[in-house]
């Protein structure tokens, strides 16, 4: 006999030894297979009952012409006949127009007065920033609706706002504020800015401390100013956070409806009807619950192709790198 059949054999064993064995996945409780799931469960249950059922018997209903009482699915079929309606409707138009222009405006206000705030805070001493982030926060905690009711008596002719003014010099018609078509949206802006530039500070604020401060100093040392560390580390460095914020903040401001319905109810002469208050107005006021529809989910397509998309190339281009 060869001796290095042997010494096959003997390596064939060790190979057979050191191959590791697939274990099969099974839902077993005790492999812990199944106890994952099982706590999914409930959460999933919960989504599926309270947003993927309601969002496609929505969007069943915009293509149907649905009537509070007798209701036929079959008989009252209409296909595309709410969507087409919408584009040749002017207010809907026109909603659309003053959604993208909230949007836009309030989106660059908490961008630019958030991030001012964040970093003039930053700047101070830990024992006195933590004092006075609290107060900053304050206006975070009030009510959408509050906030609109709030701002309403402040835009009041009689209100402080107006005595301000007159005190300054300045007459009612620089600023006519939400009685007039030409200042009414800027006015719901103005609402919004100051309620949610709070929460773009919390969330700047952690971008902020998350930049190492070796790079700060660096710069000092090379002479930067703080201008030009500002533009070339700070705001680079805040990328992903602004991602994040322009998300959150774009999805809230497209289907903003409480401040709005507050502070003006959509005019003077619907110069501040949002798509969800032209929404509200023809499935409640106007009883077209599949108008409604309609709009309800233009809305969604049209937050999601402005704001969804963006963020998943981003992420997709972060991933890739």
């Amino acid at each position: 006999m060869d001796p290095c059949d042997g010494f096959q054999v003997t390596r064939t064993k060790e190979n057979t030894m050191r191959t590791p064995r697939k274990i099969p996945f099974s839902l077993s409780l005790e492999k812990g297979d199944l106890l994952p799931t099982l706590l999914m469960v409930p959460a999933v249950t919960l989504v599926f009952l309270v947003m993927v059922i309601p969002l496609f018997y929505g969007v069943f209903l915009s293509f149907l012409d649905f009537n509070f009482g007798e209701f036929d699915p079959w008989k009252s079929f209409v296909g595309f006949k709410h969507y087409v309606r919408f584009f040749g409707d002017e207010t809907a138009l026109t909603s659309v127009t003053n959604t993208l222009l909230f949007s836009a405006g309030a989106i660059a206000g908490d961008f630019v007065i958030g991030t001012l705030i964040a970093v003039f805070i930053h700047s101070f001493r830990h024992s006195f920033a933590r004092f006075i982030r609290p107060i900053v926060l304050i206006p975070l905690l009030v009510s959408p609706i509050v906030v609109g009711l709030i701002w309403r008596y402040i835009y009041d002719p009689q209100g402080i706002l107006y005595w301000a003014m007159d005190n300054l010099g300045i007459p009612f018609e620089a600023f006519p504020g939400v009685t007039s078509a030409s200042t009414a949206l800027l006015s719901t802006i103005i609402a919004h800015w100051w309620q949610v530039v709070p929460f773009m500070v919390i969330v700047i604020t952690a971008g902020l401390v998350s930049i190492p401060v070796e790079l700060y100093e660096a710069a000092h040392v090379d002479g930067a100013g703080s201008v030009s560390v500002f533009f070339r580390i700070t705001l680079p460095l805040l990328k992903d956070v602004y991602m994040v914020i322009l998300l959150i903040s774009g999805v809230d401001t497209i289907k903003v409806f409480d401040i709005i319905f507050a502070l003006t109810g959509g005019g003077p002469n619907n110069s501040t009807v949002s798509l969800s208050i032209y929404a509200y107005n023809q499935g409640f006021a106007n009883s077209e619950l599949s108008y409604a529809m309609a709009i309800a989910v233009i809305t969604m397509i049209i937050t999601f192709v402005a704001f969804g998309i963006p963020f998943i190339r981003q992420n997709r281009n972060r991933f890739d790198r």
